[in-house]
């Protein structure tokens, strides 16, 4: 609070420094402010902001950047970037942040300690279901698909005729699609979380930064889609995103599409010989393990797709616009067709004019990963600290309270003589008592400085790093704020709170919760300042790329005997207390624990497993008791929320094309993290999900 409220006092000294002069530099200063994708963001999740500002100053200004808005109903995102604006160069400013549902402003400032220069404005985000809002809201059952480099084919018009074809409640979704210029990408993985798609149509590869193909890289590691469509422009071999595909892409050579595959697409076809493109060598494709490859008569493969981490890539060897002018439904079933693979589980089907895009208007519904957040936030609670006082307790005291300044008060100052000092004994009886109360509570409620951790690592075996996400609960005994220590500054934390499954646009907005956080230029959004009300708990949210794997594990199928061999090896100072394989067709083994440092092989036959989704929902539908329910939560509901839901679905591919899952949860693991200055009890359930490709003998 003391932080908060000096950054306030300074902020206005400073203004109030400005002078004359400094009036006339704010006017002229230019600030533009872009939300999401095209004006489109989804709420509650990473979107990118793009603050473009024009300065009038002639020497350069080394500044802060700093964005508030609300993130969701309890908690308000306050995040800030250090940067230097050059004199007569205006600077995009690129930073990601989480809006919530029906956000009404997000104030923008920029502040410089050293010229005392201050500038800060309020943009108007949503006004409620109305034609005046700047942005549009991308509800759980709409596809957002990003086009960036060219605009060919139709792309840009194929949301006029499609629509997101898993119906959710009798509504169809609706099929956004945006485009963004090159130079303005992302450059961090969490600007491209909010996708369902991100489509590079014959782009410069050469003028992609590194930092932008680093992030998409990242996100497509993380469970992103990503489609490359392959024009004039070469893909250089030596490029990351070549490398990240398991063929070559050679010279292109011609290749004659048949008029049979210019139906399947919707193309109406003239003549017999077909059509004549331009189509790049996608050598060694169709024989790259779990990827596939479509061909054309000729046998060269027109597009490949296939996994890549936990997310996906496609490729499509020609560039469409060599088929000619086509109608917009024409097109637009083309490229339905073309990104059916790299955007599944999403289906995307022709548009039905009849259909509703929409339910209620100023209603939005959260998806199954917000569920699981919550499903989680349960076990984060569970806490004795922060279960209500019994009933008993305040009825007592209130009856106590009750009688003294009664019955009690009067017949003690009538005896005494002193009735009019009745005033006076029963301010001083309420004050003595709520005294007694706060530090009644105290001693029943107020505990010590605790933080649970969940956190889950998932990595692929033979894919290069892995990603961790943890889900953390600080309780504090008191008002006070506290600063994170020991973080990553690769790391992207976030505010976490408990979401209905409707949200409406006339629900009051709390806020009362702030996070500070630090965006830095090379990727991360870490906490400097958590403050925490007394008696309560501030959650948060932690993801980030991992170095490595804590353990590693191979898997082989003994059909003589009809059993699966597990052997697991514990690279971590902490015991894996146990764990499980899981299999395609709902099946898993379950194993026992390995030790620190040490290796084991398990036996077992295939058993029914539930998935951790119908488990989620069963958790949350009982009616036991939060303890209960924490005894049973254990290393289940994690993997359907905020932060691994789009790697769980990545998973169950991976199950459905023969592969294996190991799971397994440490006992007693480090928390990577400490609060500077105090002393805190920490729990920390470990988690860690790596996909393997069994052996067969």
């Amino acid at each position: 609070m003391r932080k908060t409220v000096a950054i306030a006092v300074v902020l206005a000294v400073t203004l109030g420094a400005v002078g004359q002069d400094g009036k006339q530099e704010l006017k002229r200063i230019n600030v533009d402010f872009t939300v999401g994708w095209g004006n489109c963001y989804r709420p509650m999740c990473w979107t990118p902001l793009l603050v473009g500002i024009s300065t009038p100053f002639k020497k350069p200004m080394d500044c802060v950047i700093r964005i508030s808005a609300a993130q969701n109903d309890l908690n308000r995102l306050d995040i800030s970037r250090r940067e230097v604006l050059m004199p007569g160069r205006p600077k995009d400013i690129p930073l990601v942040t989480k809006l919530a549902y029906g956000v009404d402003k997000c104030e923008v400032s920029i502040y410089s300690r050293q010229t005392g220069f201050f500038w800060s404005k309020t943009y108007e985000i949503w006004q409620g279901p109305s034609e005046r809002n700047p942005v549009e809201i991308v509800e759980s059952k709409d596809a957002l698909i990003a086009v960036s480099g060219k605009q060919g084919f139709g792309i840009m018009r194929m949301s006029q005729h499609s629509q997101e074809g898993h119906p959710q409640d009798g509504e169809y979704g609706k099929v956004l699609v945006k485009y963004r210029f090159q130079r303005v990408l992302p450059v961090d993985w969490t600007a491209y979380a909010s996708l369902d798609l991100l489509v590079l149509y014959d782009a410069d590869w050469l003028q992609l930064s590194d930092h932008q193909t680093r992030a998409i890289l990242q996100w497509v590691h993380n469970g992103g889609r990503l489609m490359l469509v392959l024009g004039a422009q070469p893909l250089p071999a030596g490029h990351p995103l070549a490398k990240a595909l398991p063929f070559r892409i050679d010279p292109p050579q011609e290749v004659v599409l048949p008029n049979a595959t210019l139906r399947g697409w919707g193309l109406s076809t003239t003549g017999r010989a077909g059509k004549k493109v331009s189509c790049w060598t996608l050598t060694g494709a169709a024989q790259a393990p779990r990827w596939q490859a479509s061909a054309a008569g000729d046998d060269i493969p027109l597009r490949a797709w296939g996994p890549v981490g936990f997310g996906r890539i496609a490729v499509l060897a020609f560039d469409p616009a060599a088929l000619g002018n086509r109608p917009a439904t024409h097109s637009a079933r083309f490229w339905r067709d073309q990104m059916g693979e790299p955007i599944a589980p999403r289906t995307l089907d022709e548009k039905d004019n009849d259909s509703s895009d929409s339910g209620y208007w100023g209603q939005y519904r959260t998806g199954k990963a917000h569920q699981g957040a919550n499903a989680v936030l349960e076990y984060l609670y569970a806490m004795d600290e922060l279960r209500p006082i019994h009933i008993g307790w305040v009825v007592l005291v209130l009856a106590v309270l009750a009688v003294l300044i009664g019955p009690v008060d009067y017949l003690v100052l009538k005896k005494a003589g002193r009735l009019p000092l009745t005033w006076l004994t029963a301010s001083l009886c309420i004050a003595l008592f709520s005294v007694g109360a706060y530090y009644g509570v105290q001693y029943l409620r107020g505990g010590v400085l605790q933080a649970r951790v969940v956190s889950v690592t998932d990595g692929v075996h033979g894919a290069p790093g892995a990603w961790s996400t943890r889900y953390v609960g600080v309780f504090s005994p008191r008002s006070a704020e506290y600063r994170l220590t020991g973080l990553n500054r690769g790391q992207w934390w976030s505010g976490m709170a408990p979401t209905e499954e409707s949200l409406y646009h006339f629900r009051e907005q709390l806020g009362s919760r702030n996070l500070y956080c630090q965006q830095h230029i090379d990727g991360g959004n870490v906490p400097i300042s958590v403050p925490i009300n007394i008696w309560s708990m501030q959650c948060m949210l932690s993801e980030a790329p991992a170095a490595d794997m804590p353990f590693t594990a191979s898997v082989r199928h003994d059909r003589a005997r009809g059993e699966i061999v597990v052997d697991v090896e514990n690279f971590n100072a902490s015991a894996i207390r146990g764990g499980y394989v899981l299999l395609a067709n709902r099946r898993s083994v379950p194993f026992g624990g390995v030790p620190p440092k040490a290796a084991r092989q398990f036996r077992g036959k295939p058993q029914h497993w539930e998935t951790w989704e119908s488990y989620a929902n069963r958790v949350r539908q009982n009616d036991q008791t939060a303890a209960v329910q924490a005894a049973r939560w254990r290393n289940q509901t994690p993997y359907t929320a905020l932060g691994t839901r789009r790697r769980t679905d990545a998973v169950f591919d991976y199950l459905k094309a023969g592969a294996a899952a190991v799971c397994v949860e440490f006992d007693n693991a480090p928390v990577p993290f400490d609060i500077e200055g105090r002393t805190c009890i920490f729990q920390h359930t470990a988690l860690a999900r790596l996909v393997v490709f069994p052996e067969r003998n």
